[in-house]
């Protein structure tokens, strides 16, 4: 079942905004000005609109590094949000007047500006306003099939994958099973059609062996013409919290994930892009890299560069760059893990360069060298990458693109400091790997700054102990099957 295009929705909904606030600040400048000079407008607007034009997109760049656009971000009420707007509005105008600066020596009149910032301010906050209630009220009804046990056993991970804001009815039973835990049944397959019209389901959740019943895949497919999303749970994760769930990922979905559709923008696009944004960092990062190796030099004895083994693209190996944050003796006794934060081999100057990622300007060179993306998975050292990969099932799938300096992964979850951490922080990569794109890399270098400013991601960022709870008792529940699927994982480990 192809869901890509239901997967781009959570992209849709976050470009859509993002697009939106920023031709309301455009507009609310274009209006300012008219306001201002009346029918001298039009040539105002004519000198000034593309100063206005980097200042809306400034404006929206800040509201989406804030985390008004995410669709976990109703708990921040009208209030926040409105503060949060002024501060976006506040460092736009910012720009406005610095860029217009130094290109004219005079910014736009205070007239304009503080029309442009109230009428902005009004017009952003309405739009925050109905967004807000959209992400408080919108509440989506959900069935799922099931047509084994396997099937039922699964629907245990629906509460810690499916979001807030999703509804599980109830289960609709093939004819030939019936289900035995509590989740209430909605009837027999035979009458799906008038179940999910008679429960107004706006969502219908199955697994690969619903689409092995030819009666029900016609029935399913039905669904979807009348306008019913239908999908498998690790598409629901992908779409709802941009991740893919190890524990349900199939032969079928990684041949999917591994078609390559991107293949243009991987060759092409993708290397122009690091070239850009890796020349642009280089130049604008050169103040504080020159700063940070005196930091080094002074407060610690051995080289201001480390250079380290990592693998990289299709596993070949080439060496990282990076300012040293650890003690020169730090692998006397061979490669170790990063304990962690409270690691006693970095260093008190190393360890604030690896809060706010300063010690990774070095790697632009590597950037530049075409051994690393700017975005991509976290390069990882060889005798470790070997170590993880007879642990977790796919890892060795994270060598197809090239390693980046942030990723996903690196925006989405904590420093890794545990098998269990890179388990996670492969999910987010699995996610990456099949939907990179020109627009997501963007967004993840808006996430990247964020990250920064709050020196590193939190531990809002990891999974809740109910996935982890609910992952135990769905593999209980699988051990009680009869029959279990052939997943992947087990695919990967005969080989």
């Amino acid at each position: 079942m192809n869901t890509n295009g239901i997967l781009k929705k959570h992209w849709v909904h976050i470009t859509s905004h993002f697009g939106l606030d920023a031709v309301l600040f455009y507009l609310a400048f274009i209006l300012g000005i008219y306001l201002r000079f009346g029918e001298d407008g039009s040539e105002v607007t004519w000198s000034f609109w593309p100063f206005l034009a980097v200042g809306s997109l400034v404006f929206s760049s800040t509201a989406y590094i804030s985390g008004l656009y995410s669709t976990h971000s109703s708990n921040k009420g009208i209030t926040k949000r409105a503060l949060v707007l002024i501060l976006c509005c506040l460092i736009a105008i910012g720009v406005v007047i610095s860029i217009t600066y130094i290109d004219r020596a005079r910014p736009l009149g205070r007239g304009v500006m503080l029309l442009g910032t109230g009428i902005s301010f009004i017009l952003t906050l309405i739009h925050h306003f109905f967004l807000l209630h959209a992400l408080r009220t919108t509440r989506e009804r959900v069935l799922y099939i099931v047509t084994c046990k396997f099937d039922e056993a699964e629907t245990q991970l629906f509460s810690s994958f499916g979001g807030g804001h999703l509804n599980l009815v109830g289960l609709v039973e093939n004819s030939s099973y019936t289900a035995i835990g509590s989740m209430p049944v909605l009837g027999k397959t035979n009458d799906l059609q008038s179940i999910v019209q008679r429960e107004k389901i706006n969502r219908v959740l199955c697994t690969d062996r619903s689409l092995r019943d030819v009666e029900l895949c016609k029935q399913i497919c039905q669904l979807r013409f009348s306008g019913i999303t239908v999908m498998p749970l690790v598409s629901l994760c992908e779409e709802i919290d941009q991740y893919v769930p190890i524990e349900l990922v199939t032969s079928e979905w990684l041949l999917n994930a591994s078609g390559e559709p991107q293949l243009l923008y991987i060759k092409k696009i993708k290397r122009s892009f690091d070239i850009i944004v890796s020349l642009t960092g280089l130049v604008a990062s050169l103040p504080l890299l020159l700063l940070a190796m005196i930091a080094v030099k002074l407060t610690s004895i051995g080289p201001v560069f480390y250079r380290q083994q990592r693998t990289g693209r299709l596993g070949r190996t080439f060496d990282i760059f990076k300012l040293r944050t650890m003690r020169v003796d730090a692998e006397k006794d061979g490669a170790v893990w990063c304990a962690g934060k409270n690691d006693p081999r970095v260093t008190f100057v190393g360890r604030f360069f690896r809060k706010y990622r300063i010690d990774e300007i070095p790697q632009l060179i590597n950037v530049l060298m075409g051994e690393m993306s700017f975005v991509g998975p976290r390069p990882e050292r060889p005798e470790m990458n070997e170590d993880l990969a007879k642990q977790i099932p796919f890892y060795q799938e994270r060598f197809m693109v090239q390693p980046g300096i942030t990723g996903w992964a690196q925006v989405n979850y904590p420093y890794g400091a545990s098998i269990q951490d890179a388990r996670r922080k492969l999910e987010y990569d699995l996610y990456y790997m099949k939907h990179m794109s020109i627009f997501l890399d963007i967004f993840i270098l808006l996430d990247t700054v964020r990250i920064v400013l709050r020196g590193g991601a939190t531990e809002e960022h990891e999974h809740s102990p109910a996935r982890h709870k609910a992952i135990q008792e769905w593999e209980l529940a699988l051990s009680k099957t009869e029959t279990q699927p052939i997943r992947a994982s087990d695919i990967l480990t005969s080989i």
